[in-house]
């Protein structure tokens, strides 16, 4: 299978990463953390808002040698990663000086899970409810995520209308191709809202893994969830 590659990744966390190195030198007042998390979120911003230009060979580089010296791309990466950095340092995430790293690259056998997409709903207006809190439950338990940058209970923000999401951390098993059933569980709760719940059976196979890698290919799309306001019938309960 061939490996695509956006030869914009290395050019843009290379000049994040000196751009970091040079404002913290000057102990600028605007940047207060140049932590590991922090420098990834602008390489991020940046990356997300510049054309991608991908490669499938070292030919590919080669003919790509004269975009990267371009003088006006050089600017738009500097223009970018300056606003990220101050966007970034104005609203540091909780878990920014939190290491990260999820495990080593030995082999094992796991039972890896899909992330889950949901939103929650005001069950009256249909608008999006934020400042809910989702809690994920495996087998009657909290779920340990994959790393702290997805975080169990999770909260819903008006910037990203209602949705969430999980990513729980993968189970070990004894050998590869056991397929098991697991049990997950949402436990939503909001100011002036009635608790609400959903549950559902997963079953998954395990394989031979160096690590999880996030792929969105493998997701599950989890079925609108509705609140209702404190003192509201639900219709929709029997």
């Amino acid at each position: 299978m061939l490996s695509v590659h956006n030869i914009m990744e290395e050019q843009v966390a290379s000049r994040v990463n000196e751009l970091y190195d040079q404002v913290t030198e000057k102990i600028s007042a605007w940047v207060s953390c140049d932590c590991q998390n922090c420098r990834l979120d602008t390489i991020n911003y940046v990356l997300n808002r510049i054309q991608p230009h991908y490669v499938v060979s070292g030919r590919g580089v080669t003919h790509n040698t004269s975009l990267l010296k371009d003088s006006q791309l050089s600017a738009d990466i500097d223009k970018l990663a300056i606003e990220g950095m101050r966007l970034v340092n104005a609203a540091k995430r909780p878990y920014h000086t939190s290491n990260i790293k999820r495990g080593n690259d030995t082999p094992s056998c796991l039972f890896v899970f899909p992330t889950f997409v949901g939103n929650v709903f005001d069950g009256q207006t249909f608008e999006p409810v934020t400042n809910a809190t989702i809690l994920l439950l495996l087998n009657g338990s909290q779920a340990n995520m994959m790393d702290v940058t997805w975080p169990n209970p999770s909260n819903t923000f008006a910037s990203t209308e209602g949705s969430f999401t999980f990513w729980a951390e993968p189970e070990k098993s004894e050998k590869p191709g056991i397929t098991k059933n697991f049990t997950f569980t949402i436990d939503v709760t909001a100011p002036d809202y009635q608790e609400t719940s959903y549950s559902l059976t997963l079953p998954v196979t395990s394989r031979m893994t160096e690590r999880a890698l996030l792929d969105s290919t493998y997701s599950v799309k989890l079925k609108d969830l509705f609140l209702f306001k404190n003192g509201i019938k639900n219709d929709q309960e029997v």
